[in-house]
């Protein structure tokens, strides 16, 4: 079917289009249009239109958007459920139809007031030749499409491209990412533990799977990146199995050892890894380099450089999130504060804090990580957000239908403070961050529905929010892993380090090549975060 629908798109395009490559490039953009990519074109009409009427109505008009999306996917899941749920099913209908007739009233209106609204906001491919002018001197693009029986492969820089088409459908990229991932999970130790640490004594640590790692490279991307020369920062638009993988973590070269000795640190130490030859960036389309290409917003008077959030007084132990109460009147406090506490996320955002230089004042932490306290400190003006704690995906707990951030939870639960900051609430929001870190679990993760994209829960809320950047993970992150790898990646933009991307790239070399630590030579510590948006 995705096959079909690519020749279609491709017969429809016209006959005197640039080039059969170019017109792929084209079709294969409009086959994955993504929430994730609407939301960022959205933020950067935002930022072009300013603080005025605009700004106002394209903000009114994704929120409205945002809750017809999920009010449509409550209805297909009744569908799906084989419910018989009709009052049910009225109620949300009605709800659709009313979403339905403010989006079209705010749409005449903006079409009236500003009629370039609708040039800027419809989707429109870039053609190879668009995506080359928008890209720096040290700046290339990398674009993977696949379908059922085929994977194309762009490669785009300032001064050419290189196409590739190879007999690898979505199944077989399915296994080898799953494959890669059991790597990841029996390495990776859930946030605040210990035990990774102790089999460093060994010498020998959970073993990652180089050869895999190696022939997704090979197969995928060696010859088209024989076009970008490295140090290149590369933008990375993937889709399908691929987005559930850092594209940092692949091997660029045959392993010369025997698989025994993928639990060596010294060995892993040893490996060259994609991310030392480029640093990378992700983005959600490739539609969304035009809002990369774009100037960050102006700082607001009174703006803050950073603020952190985190380290919520949380009481329990290990015990598995989905025995948590939620229900339509919110999440159960006491259930919420049975949650393991994360006593590595206060040193995680002292240690940023300290590399900014800003004051306790501009932490909230332990009972002052509430929902009230950070509407009240700045959060829609600050430069650099971080938060620090655990991140939860739609069904982590019963009844929980949306992405979340676990705060403090109050002592009675209240619709503006449960405990929970979810994906609604923040792209309720309207922020002017630079960059934004989600330093919590599965935060690069989808929320929760069967057609939903890698980037279309916690992520798209920022995104649609306004935020320029963000910094998210792929996977449950060590505590000290997290807190190395962003106050690393902070203090390498102060120290001088020409952009986001550059930073992280160094401080995962750091990290990799860390002497007193050989869990940190696995990728499970080293890998899990990508830079969504603009990585200048």
């Amino acid at each position: 079917m995705l096959r079909l629908a690519l020749i279609l798109a491709l017969l429809a395009l016209p006959a005197q289009a640039q080039s059969l490559s170019d017109r792929a490039f084209q079709a294969a953009q409009w086959a994955m249009l993504s929430s994730a990519g609407s939301a960022i074109r959205q933020a950067g009409v935002r930022r072009s239109a300013g603080d005025g009427a605009l700004a106002a109505l394209l903000k009114a008009r994704q929120q409205v958007a945002d809750r017809r999306a999920r009010a449509e996917a409550d209805l297909g899941a009744l569908g799906r459920d084989g419910t018989a749920a009709t009052a049910e099913a009225t109620r949300l209908s009605g709800e659709i139809e009313g979403y339905s007739v403010e989006i079209a009233r705010l749409d005449r209106q903006i079409e009236a007031d500003f009629p370039r609204f609708h040039e800027l906001t419809r989707p429109q491919p870039l053609t190879l030749s668009e995506v080359q002018g928008l890209l720096g001197a040290d700046e290339a693009l990398l674009f993977l499409y696949s379908g059922a029986r085929e994977t194309h492969i762009w490669a785009v820089t300032p001064g050419g491209s290189a196409w590739q088409r190879i007999s690898i459908g979505r199944d077989q990229l399915a296994d080898d990412v799953a494959t890669l991932r059991r790597s990841l999970t029996a390495a990776n130790n859930a946030r605040g533990a210990e035990a990774l640490k102790t089999l460093g004594k060994s010498r020998q640590i959970a073993p990652f799977d180089r050869l895999t790692a190696h022939l997704v490279y090979t197969d995928l991307l060696r010859d088209v990146l024989e076009l970008i020369p490295p140090g290149t920062r590369v933008y990375t638009v993937t889709q399908g199995p691929l987005s559930g993988l850092p594209l940092a973590l692949l091997v660029t070269a045959f392993p010369q050892t025997s698989p025994e000795m993928d639990g060596d640190p010294d060995t892993l130490r040893a490996t060259p890894w994609l991310f030392q030859r480029h640093p990378l960036v992700t983005l959600p389309t490739v539609e969304s380099l035009r809002s990369v290409a774009q100037p960050g917003p102006a700082r607001p008077p009174g703006a803050q450089a950073f603020l952190g959030i985190g380290a919520p007084t949380l009481t329990g132990g290990a015990a598995g999130l989905r025995g948590v109460a939620f229900t339509d009147a919110g999440a159960d406090p006491e259930s919420i504060r049975a949650l393991a506490p994360l006593p590595g996320t206060l040193r995680e955002l002292r240690a940023i804090a300290a590399t900014f230089g800003a004051g306790p004042e501009r932490l909230l932490t332990g009972d002052a990580a509430r929902e009230p306290a950070l509407r009240a400190a700045g959060l829609e003006t600050a430069e650099v957000v971080v938060f620090a704690t655990h991140g939860l995906l739609s069904g982590d707990l019963t009844g929980l239908a949306e992405p979340a951030l676990v705060l403090t939870p109050p002592d009675a639960a209240s619709p503006q403070d449960d405990g929970l900051l979810t994906a609604s609430e923040i792209a309720d929001m309207s922020l002017v961050a630079d960059w934004i870190v989600l330093s919590a679990c599965n935060t690069a993760g989808g929320d929760g529905r069967p057609d939903a994209d890698g980037l279309s829960g916690l992520a798209r809320a920022f995104l649609v929010a306004g935020a320029r950047s963000i910094m998210v993970s792929h996977w449950p992150v060590r505590d000290d892993a997290a807190a190395r790898l962003t106050s690393d990646s902070f203090a390498g933009l102060k120290a001088g380090l020409p952009s986001k991307a550059k930073a992280l790239q160094a401080a995962m070399q750091a990290m990799l090549q860390d002497p007193g630590d050989p869990t940190m030579a696995h990728p499970a510590a080293w890998a899990p975060f990508i830079l969504v948006g603009d990585g200048r």
